[in-house]
């Protein structure tokens, strides 16, 4: 069967991505660095850029197809996209679950006088960098012993296979390109707080509220849910 491909100048945000093949999707897009992107999320405006990297995208990008279609709480029914190139990946995915349902520690039992913040890992694009610094420093207990519910052991096979916590910015392009506010995440199957891999200070990280329609911050040893991003 040959399948449909998708353009380079047509945003294909709110679309479904299977990134294996198999008929399933893993995840929706809420970026396209084919052409970029900018807003802001909340009632305080937490504010991101997604730049449009173009030239980069028209000789090396990955193809994909349209597969078909799926439907899903999130965004309803959408076409579904597949990769079925190696190159420049263009698009920023967010898992359809939360990881395991439920609610973990960013680092349950670390010592606060010792955790290091970057001022830097709140933008687009260092959600990667942000988890693989973050994960490696709780291998190695850098801040603090391990706790059986620190969402780093629990993530941690995801995570090798490329997924990790999106940074503030990257959450706030998530809500605000899916237009996903307070009054309707319930229904797209979003909790109220999610964590985020940016650090707010040495003693918190940043959080997206839904529910407070906000950014926010919360202690190193709260518990809270998470959601996992990725490239493709």
């Amino acid at each position: 069967m040959a399948y449909k491909t998708v353009p380079l100048n047509e945003s294909q945000v709110g679309k479904y991505v299977d990134i294996d093949g198999d008929g399933i999707p893993e995840g929706i897009i809420f970026a396209d660095l084919a052409v970029g992107g900018e807003g802001c999320f909340g009632y305080d405006q937490g504010t991101y850029k997604i730049t449009a990297l173009k030239e980069v995208m028209k000789d090396y990008t990955k193809e994909y197809v349209i597969k078909g279609k799926f439907s899903h709480k999130l965004n309803g029914e959408q076409e579904m996209l597949t990769p079925i190139l190696d190159g420049f990946e263009r698009f920023y995915i967010m898992a359809l679950e939360d990881v395991d349902e439920d609610t973990f520690y960013f680092y349950k039992m670390s010592s606060k006088e010792k955790f290091e913040f970057q001022t830097e890992d709140i933008k687009f694009s260092t959600g990667k960098k942000n988890t693989t610094r973050l994960m490696n420093s709780w291998n190695k207990e850098k801040y603090g012993p391990k706790h059986p519910n620190d969402i780093w052991g629990h993530a941690k096979k995801d995570i090798q296979k490329g997924w990790f916590i999106p940074s503030i910015d990257e959450w706030c392009a998530f809500a605000d390109q899916l237009d996903i506010n307070n009054e309707n995440h319930e229904k797209k199957g979003l909790r109220d707080d999610y964590f985020s891999s940016s650090q707010y200070n040495n003693f918190s990280y940043f959080s997206l509220s839904f529910y407070k329609y906000t950014c926010s911050h919360e202690p190193i040893n709260a518990v809270n849910y998470v959601r996992l991003a990725r490239t493709i």
